[in-house]
């Protein structure tokens, strides 16, 4: 009986393995009311299970949990607040796989957005951003005496902008199965965080200063271009895009970035223009090929329809090279009942910002 007693009291201690603590989670009973096994199981690893994922979408829904479902729902949460060392953040964590599919639906739906060099670092992240200087590759003899490259670097700090988008669903609508109910929330609030990050990253306005009223946002490339002095890297046509237009915005991308650049462009822009232009010869340029994770190429560089881009604008640019984007905080879910209305909101919210590393791996074709 001691034995028995001793092993139940180092199941339910903390157990260290290397930096990562362990604790004993019990899992809820099942429908039937039959005992689920009980595990050791860290908190990430528990946010991912059935038991977890159904008692959180339960919750969401307004549904009713049982003592063990909200006994569980409550043990994860402790957890990872002690883990992450959080006590101001009073949400009900939200599974992985679902922020991850809330992030993948963005990235399907705005090529722009996915293409971006994305890391995940808490707090504010600085970083060093080219200032264009060119370096010399010149070669000597023996004798001469070595000119030293003078690089300049400016600095770029990733603060965090609040990214909240909110959809509203009628009570009716809650009454869905919760697997659709799942997948309802990943396809709704990623297509609207989708287009504010691709937003975000062509033409957000960045930090505001004084007498702006407009919120923080993550600095776009337009944006940083146009600041430029002459906007070397802006570029214009009138009537039609032409052949020469093409030629002279590939002209402008530096060397270092040609490969891996990219034409984004949205579907009407696409179709209306690009896949009619023709060379000094009259043949066509685009070439159809979805092989390539776009819809077709010209000058063997992929096209991605990108809905956040203007009507008639296109830009060409390595933007995994060019741009980075820091995810301070990952997405979080609330809820507002309005119950005389019979509406519920739900709203993701995440903490993203981002920034042009170097405006010459970018070239921008617009309707002057």
């Amino acid at each position: 009986e001691e034995k028995k007693i001793i092993e139940k009291r180092q199941l339910a201690e903390s157990i260290k393995v290397g930096e990562t603590e362990v604790r004993t989670i019990e899992k809820p009973k099942d429908e039937v009311g039959k005992k689920v096994e009980v595990r050791n199981m860290k908190w990430n690893e528990a946010i991912e299970s059935n038991e977890y994922r159904s008692a959180w979408a339960k919750d969401m829904m307004g549904q009713s949990l049982s003592n063990e479902e909200r006994d569980f729902l409550n043990k994860v949460n402790d957890e990872y607040r002690e883990f992450t060392h959080t006590t101001e953040n009073t949400q009900v964590l939200i599974p992985k796989t679902v922020a991850a599919g809330i992030w993948r639906r963005a990235e399907e739906q705005y090529p722009l957005w996915a293409d971006v060099r994305k890391l995940r670092v808490t707090g504010t992240l600085s970083m060093l951003r080219s200032d264009g200087n060119a370096v010399d590759a010149r070669w000597y003899t023996e004798d001469q005496k070595v000119d030293t490259d003078k690089l300049g670097f400016g600095t770029m700090e990733l603060t965090g902008c609040e990214l909240a988008k909110a959809i509203q669903v009628t009570w009716k609508l809650k009454k869905m199965a919760l697997p659709e109910f799942e997948a309802y929330i990943i396809r709704e609030i990623g297509d609207r965080m989708g287009i504010s990050l691709s937003a975000g990253t062509y033409t957000g306005r960045g930090k505001p200063g004084a007498g702006d009223t407009f919120k923080p946002e993550p600095y776009g490339i337009k944006t940083r271009l146009t600041a430029e002095s002459g906007t070397p890297q802006l570029k214009t046509y009138a009537g039609d895009i032409t052949y020469r237009d093409l030629t002279g915005v590939m002209a402008g991308i530096h060397s270092s970035y040609v490969n891996g650049a990219v034409i984004y462009a949205n579907n009407t822009t696409i179709w209306n223009q690009l896949a009619n232009i023709v060379d000094e010869m009259g043949r066509p340029l685009f070439v159809a090929d979805v092989q390539a994770g776009g819809v077709g190429r010209i000058f063997g560089k992929t096209i991605k329809p990108d809905a956040g881009m203007p009507d008639g604008e296109i830009m060409v640019g390595n933007v995994n090279a060019g741009y980075v984007a820091n995810i301070n905080e990952d997405i979080t879910m609330y809820r507002e009942e309005h119950v005389r209305e019979r509406l519920t909101d739900y709203m993701g919210d995440a903490i993203v910002d981002g920034d042009v590393v170097d405006t010459k791996a970018f070239v921008i074709l617009s309707n002057g």
